[in-house]
């Protein structure tokens, strides 16, 4: 087996796939298996799995949360990412999500990161949270196996992308970007871009 085969095996086992059927259903986005890193240089489009202009874009829609009300529009944009206590790779990134945020915003950009869990119970969230206080607060979706997927379609994502799942929604309200998949430090700099655009 070449490197390359392995390496695309061990990253199809990485992400975190949440109730993928089994036969049959829409093909899987294209990062289940085969987004790994992004290079130096990468563009919004390469790190995209949907990436449109303005014109073109869906409105962003919240789907059935609980505990919370919607928050409403945001001031500038608004980073969706989705998350759960169970995911590795979800866990993994937050810190560098937080950490972003906050070199983003101090360097100008209107940015508000919003978590949303697809854990089944809240109190597995809390728990979470209890145990690491750095972690944002966080909006859990309302029966995630109903209304996870049409939400994630709603966005422009197709199949049952594996999470942790990133929605950027620019200030005009429209999904700008979707990825499926988890963010690296080697991503930064594309990230950047997306917020300039």
């Amino acid at each position: 087996m070449d490197r390359l085969h392995a390496l695309v095996i061990v990253a199809a086992l990485v992400g975190c796939d949440q109730g993928k059927p089994q036969g049959g259903g829409d093909p899987p986005s294209r990062v289940n298996g085969a987004k790994v890193a992004t290079q130096q240089g990468a563009t919004v489009d390469a790190f995209c799995d949907v990436h449109q202009p303005d014109a073109a874009a869906p409105a962003f829609a919240w789907p059935k949360l609980v505990g919370a009300p919607a928050p409403g529009k945001a001031a500038g944009w608004r980073w969706v990412n989705v998350w759960a206590t169970w995911c590795k790779p979800c866990i993994e990134e937050i810190p560098r999500l937080v950490a972003w945020r906050d070199k983003l915003s101090a360097a100008g950009v209107k940015l508000d990161l919003q978590l949303v869990s697809i854990d089944e119970e809240q109190a597995d969230v809390d728990e979470y949270r209890k145990d690491h206080p750095n972690v944002p607060p966080t909006l859990r979706l309302a029966d995630p196996t109903k209304t996870m997927g049409a939400w994630f379609k709603q966005a422009g994502l197709t199949g049952e992308p594996p999470i942790p799942v990133h929605i950027f929604v620019a200030p005009s309200g429209k999904v700008h970007c979707a990825r499926a998949g988890g963010v690296r430090e080697q991503d930064f700099a594309v990230v950047e871009k997306l917020f300039a655009e």
